[in-house]
């Protein structure tokens, strides 16, 4: 079982209730998200269900969780303080109100509403990206994760502008006199979204935490490797820019070094999870997951890129490869960082004092093994019979008791980290904290 890294300034991380409260707000996001896109499947969500499912799981579980976390590790990782902390919860706040009123709106197809919530999120986004940006403005220079982290915040920054615009067009037509069609923009603003904000914090995080915890470095022609990753950022702001310009040729420039770049990083990972001599946990078991999903997209999303990367279709690569990318990817890189994330905050504030003087749990002691390999089945075999059906292996029908599966196991999921909050946390209330420390 995994014990507390050592090298981590744990003095200078914000109080445990800060970062938490980003992940159960997540998680509670989550658990909508996959219900609406569960009704979607069932032909039974009103209005845009789809752009609320998306908002749902993407600005609510996955950026929440971001925020969370770079909002916890920062500090850690870089030994510094962070920013300010009533920024932090200021900006939980807002994007909270933000992504669900976004979401009830888009289902109620009330269009005034739409960027009214719109607005509300934008702030909460750059009132999170000013307060990180001024915490890593503190540094004398960036190490590889800092420096994805730099440049995930200003992808955060610039995506919220475009959502923003997007959301205000519904309402009134303003992109016209701008010269630029809601196509355009709709591809800026989810190239920048997917692949700066939430792919660029995933590849800055990997860095740290698959080294950290396979105990091993990166050395030798693995460097080489590194060098070819620094090449993603550069196609994510050339994919964007030719997206939102309407040119292909610089589009299909930064589709293909993306690809390139993300390629060489899933390589990078997997040979760390191998070179890894630790024993597997479920963090470590989802990084293998990871690193074979995104060795399998990159090459299908150069190829959908090199056809045609300004259609709509072949946005996120190609449509039949979509839940390799958002589940085998981003999905399980999630679940993976949670999976220790959320036990290292409960067990530094719970036990951390205790140690030499007690017994105490480790860190993986404090979920249910049994649980993890269960959600961690059912999201593989969901995700599987997804991608089967979408390529047309399976009929179309299977589609349903695939997101059956999937949807079971985030609730698993939620379910078992949840719990460690409950049996483990200090930071519920007075009525509750009685009964959980009774229970221990």
């Amino acid at each position: 079982m995994s014990a507390v890294p050592a090298g981590l300034a744990t003095d200078k991380q914000p109080p445990m209730t800060v970062p938490l409260r980003y992940f159960l707000v997540g998680f509670a996001f989550l658990l909508a998200g996959g219900g609406v896109g569960l009704a979607g499947a069932f032909d039974v969500a009103p209005g845009f269900a789809r752009l609320a499912h998306v908002h749902l799981l993407l600005a609510g579980w996955v950026c929440l969780t971001i925020m969370g976390a770079m909002t916890q590790f920062v500090p850690v990782w870089s030994n510094t303080a962070l920013h300010s902390r009533r920024l932090a919860n200021a900006a939980l706040a807002l994007v909270a109100v933000g992504v669900g009123g976004l979401a009830a709106a888009f289902l109620a197809t009330s269009i005034h509403w739409i960027h009214g919530f719109g607005g509300i999120l934008v702030a909460g986004i750059w009132v999170f990206a000013y307060n990180l940006a001024r915490t890593l403005a503190t540094l004398d220079r960036l190490d590889a994760t800092e420096a994805h982290f730099a440049f995930a915040l200003a992808c955060f920054v610039v995506l919220a502008a475009l959502g923003f615009l997007l959301a205000f067009d519904f309402s009134t037509q303003i992109l016209p006199f701008a010269g630029i069609s809601r196509p355009e923009v709709v591809g800026a603003h989810a190239t920048l979204a997917v692949f700066g904000a939430i792919l660029g914090t995933v590849f800055g995080a990997l860095y740290q935490l698959a080294t950290m915890f396979t105990q091993t470095e990166i050395h030798g022609r693995e460097r080489h490797l590194v060098h070819v990753e620094y090449g993603y950022p550069v196609g994510v702001v050339a994919l964007a820019t030719g997206r939102l310009l309407g040119a292909a040729t610089l589009a299909t420039a930064g589709g293909l070094l993306m690809a390139v770049g993300a390629l060489a990083f899933a390589v990078l990972l997997a040979r760390k999870l191998h070179e890894g001599r630790v024993e597997r946990t479920p963090m470590l078991s989802r990084y293998a997951v990871v690193a074979v999903a995104l060795a399998a997209w990159a090459p299908l999303a150069a190829n959908a890129w090199l056809s045609d990367p300004l259609a709509r279709t072949s946005l996120f690569g190609p449509p039949t490869a979509v839940h390799l990318l958002f589940v085998g990817v981003v999905g399980f890189v999630v679940m993976g960082s949670l999976y220790h994330v959320v036990p290292f905050i409960v067990w530094v504030h719970r036990y951390s004092d205790r140690l030499g003087f007690e017994q105490v749990p480790m860190i993986d002691d404090l979920y249910s093994d049994r649980l993890a390999a269960a959600d961690g089945a059912l999201v593989a075999f969901g995700t599987v019979t997804l991608l089967l059906a979408r390529a047309g292996v399976l009929p179309d029908g299977v589609v349903v008791a695939g997101g059956v599966l999937l949807a079971a196991g985030l609730v698993v999921f939620t379910a078992n980290l949840v719990g460690v909050v409950y049996r483990h946390g200090r930071v519920l209330p007075e009525r509750f904290r009685t009964h959980t420390e009774n229970a221990d």
